[in-house]
Parts: structure tokens; C-alpha cells; sequence
């Protein structure tokens, strides 16, 4: 569970005149809503680390229910509307177009910080010269009390982030499929508040029709640093502001698709995904991801995963590795489709369940 670090603690449950929103405080409101936070016990010298790494984490969390049940490994996906801020080239082979909607409900975190949601909606349509998609992210990062020095709240500070993207993907021969999306993206994290541009790319090169296998590799997240001004809400005599950069990642991927998997019926199919996203600053800062998909007679499917991440606030020790599974059911009939999917012991924010629906048409 995540608690505020003690600087933070200093802002919202110090004495009023005191209380500062200074550029610290503004990376450690972004730590303490990270997925990987750290309990309020840990050293001051990796508090300063989470200060220094918290990340924006509304281009980072996970996003689609059919995504997360695989372990997030998508970046080789084709026709998969739900990989698309994975890797904008996964949408290369839909039919004609296809909606989808996905959302999670986070977990209420003690009286100090509600529980927060994330909201994935997006769309795809295939043209002559290529696929066009737009998608909408929304993340309410819930709400943070202010206590002066009795426990009850004197105010409040409400934080969300939202992302808009437009993409463009074609393919050449069918072997290599291209996909580019441009975003803006913002966030109001209630006392600062700031938005800017972003930029995703992504390739995948299957060699061979015949050939079950597909290689992928995406660039996410690129742009300008962000520069967080102080908003109306901002305390007199407030220090906010400063700038933040962009969470880059680079993530490689294979999908292996064989048309007859040994020992199953032909009613039956099997995907199997393995990916690797590294933060493109420190690629040692890397994440793994196994997913399986096993279909039944093109009407359900059947998802699981595991994910092996760094911990970006922790460089040593047992907590500087999360290892957690994931795991999800899909139906599909006559292009409806409906998700559901678990993640389990991979965020300090409690278990996750993500729904979805979508039409391909």
C-alpha cells in the first residue's frame, strides 16, 4: 500500500502557514501515485531516488483488459486495437475498423488517498491508403486530503491525467507493418499542472507468410520535457513549476502464431508473446513479458501472463524486481467482443481487474 513519503507528509499534515508546493513535491505526489511506490519507511537516500524517477505515470500505466491478461505482452499483436499504445503498427490487418473500451477500478488507499481509475477508448478505421485509429486515455488518479494539525481534512487535491492520440499504420508486402501516433498529453496533478506533446513509432517484420513468427519493436513516449506551472488552486507563496521529462520507452517483441499447435484439435488455436520495454535513458531499467492466448473455436479465448519489472525506486535488494502474473477470459460473437482480466501481485496499489468491451466490423 502506498503511503506519503515523509517531505509529503511535511505538505498536506504540516501547519498551514508552512505548507510549500515546491518542485519536490510535485515529483513526489507523482511517486506516491505510482504503481511501484515504496512504504514510508524506506531511507531518505531512496526517497530522493523516487523523487527523481516518479515519471508520468498516465503514459505508463497498463491499458486493455485483453493486453493485461497476457502480461502485457502485445508489442507483436496484429489487428489488436488494444496494443496500440504499445506499439501503433498492431493495428496493420483489421477487416475495416473496430471500437474498443477498457477500464479498471483501483483500490481505495486509506483515508488520505481515494482510489482512482483508468479509462482506455479508442477507434480504427481501414482507408485505401492505410489505417487511421484515434484513442483517449483518462486516468482520475483520485483525490488527496489536506490535514492541518487535527486529522480532519481542511481541503483537498484532485489528480488526473488524460492522454489523446491520432494514428497512422500501413504495411509494404504484408511482411513489414508501420504505425506512427502523435499525442498530447496533460496532467493536473491539482497544484501544478502541465501538457505538452508526445510521439509513438512502432515496425513489425513477419518474413515469411508461412512463417508463424513476428518480430516487433516500438518507440513510446518521445518528446519535450514538460513544463509544470503552478494553478489557481496552487497555495500563496507556493514554489511549484519546474520541468519533467517524458517516461521513453523502447520495447521489442516476438509473437509465434502456428497455424496447428501439437496435440490440439484444429478447433483450436495458440499465440504465444514474449517482449522486453527498457527505459530508453537507462536501457538496463527493463521489463519482461510472457503471454499465451489460447483460442477455442475462434469464440473465446483464454489469456495468461507473467511480467518481470524493475522496481525504479529501489536499486538493490528484494524489492528491486516485481514478478506477477496476469491472467484473462474473452468472448467474442459476430465481432462483439467482451474482456476480463486479472493482474496479481505486480502493483503496491493491490490486485487489478480490467473490463473491455469492442466491435470489429
Amino acid at each position: 500500500m502506498i503511503r506519503p513519503s515523509a517531505p509529503v507528509q511535511m505538505v498536506l499534515a504540516g501547519p498551514l502557514g508552512r505548507m510549500q508546493i515546491s518542485p519536490p513535491m510535485r515529483r513526489a505526489l507523482i511517486a506516491l501515485l505510482s504503481l511501484a511506490a515504496v512504504a514510508s519507511s524506506i531511507p531518505a537516500s531512496v526517497r530522493a531516488q523516487s523523487e527523481e524517477n516518479g515519471g508520468l505515470i498516465g503514459l505508463v500505466l497498463p491499458l486493455g483488459a485483453r493486453t493485461v491478461g497476457q502480461g502485457r505482452a502485445v508489442a507483436g499483436e496484429r489487428a489488436e486495437l488494444q496494443a496500440l499504445p504499445y506499439n501503433p503498427a498492431a493495428i496493420v490487418g483489421l477487416e475495416r475498423g473496430a471500437l474498443t473500451y477498457s477500464r479498471f477500478q483501483g483500490a481505495d488507499l486509506e483515508d488520505d488517498l481515494d482510489g482512482f481509475n483508468g479509462n482506455y477508448i479508442a477507434g480504427a478505421y481501414v482507408l485505401p491508403w492505410g489505417t487511421l485509429a484515434g484513442h483517449f486515455v483518462y486516468q482520475d488518479l483520485g483525490q488527496v486530503l489536506l490535514t492541518d494539525t487535527s486529522p480532519d481534512p481542511i481541503g483537498s487535491i484532485d489528480l488526473s491525467e488524460w492522454v489523446v492520440g491520432l494514428t497512422y499504420a500501413n504495411e509494404v508486402r504484408r511482411k513489414v507493418a508501420y504505425g506512427v501516433t502523435a499525442k498530447w498529453y496533460r496532467s493536473d496533478l491539482g497544484v501544478t499542472e502541465a501538457s505538452g506533446p508526445a510521439f509513438d513509432a512502432g515496425v513489425t517484420y513477419r518474413p515469411r507468410e508461412r512463417v508463424p513468427i513476428a518480430l516487433a519493436a516500438s518507440l513510446r513516449n518521445l518528446g519535450p520535457d514538460l513544463d509544470f506551472e503552478d494553478t489557481e488552486d496552487a497555495l500563496p507563496g507556493a514554489a511549484g513549476g519546474g520541468e519533467e521529462s517524458l517516461p521513453s520507452r523502447v520495447r521489442v517483441g516476438i509473437a509465434v502464431t502456428p497455424e496447428r499447435f501439437p496435440g490440439l484439435p484444429a478447433e483450436y488455436g495458440v499465440r504465444l508473446l514474449f517482449d522486453i520495454e527498457s527505459d530508453l535513458r537507462e536501457l538496463s531499467a527493463s521489463s519482461q513479458h510472457f503471454g499465451g492466448v489460447l483460442t477455442v473455436h475462434e469464440a473465446v479465448e483464454i489469456r495468461a501472463g507473467v511480467l518481470f519489472a524493475d522496481n525504479p525506486f529501489l536499486d538493490e535488494g528484494e524489492g528491486d524486481r516485481v514478478v506477477g502474473g496476469a491472467f484473462g477470459i474473452g468472448l467474442r460473437l459476430q465481432g462483439f467482443e467482451a474482456e476480463i482480466a486479472r493482474e496479481v501481485s505486480v502493483s503496491d496499489l493491490g490486485d487489478e481487474t480490467h473490463f473491455g468491451v469492442g466491435w470489429s466490423f
